[in-house]
């Protein structure tokens, strides 16, 4: 799944923030701190699994072509890459669509 654009650091940081600013528009500040936790705590799977393969990783000196997390991912040979193929760009269209869908559910649900 290659739910990250290839978008440079500042770009994708500002896009987290105006996200931020948009859902505070018409949520009280119970529905904000709800909805902030329920982000961060994905936020802390993802960084709690990621941590875990690097160690892993680290230890075997390898990594696996569907959780690269090895500080020297770079020099790993993969021959199937496709980052600029129109499949994986469409899959990333597809990856982006449901989380804005999921997104307007919450803020839909919040609403309520």
């Amino acid at each position: 799944m290659n739910l990250i654009p290839n978008i440079n650091a500042p770009s994708f940081t500002l896009s987290a923030i105006a996200i931020g600013y948009i859902l505070l528009d018409g949520s009280t500040p119970a529905e904000q701190n709800s909805l902030g936790n329920w982000f961060m705590l994905i936020g802390q799977v993802l960084c709690t699994n990621s941590a875990q393969q690097q160690v892993l990783n680290n230890r075997t000196g390898q990594s696996n072509s569907t959780n690269r997390h090895v500080i020297n991912d770079d020099n790993l040979k993969d021959d199937n890459k496709t980052v600029n193929s129109k499949n994986n760009v469409q899959e990333q269209i597809d990856m982006m669509n449901k989380v804005i869908k999921a997104l307007q559910q919450q803020i839909n649900d919040l609403q309520k």
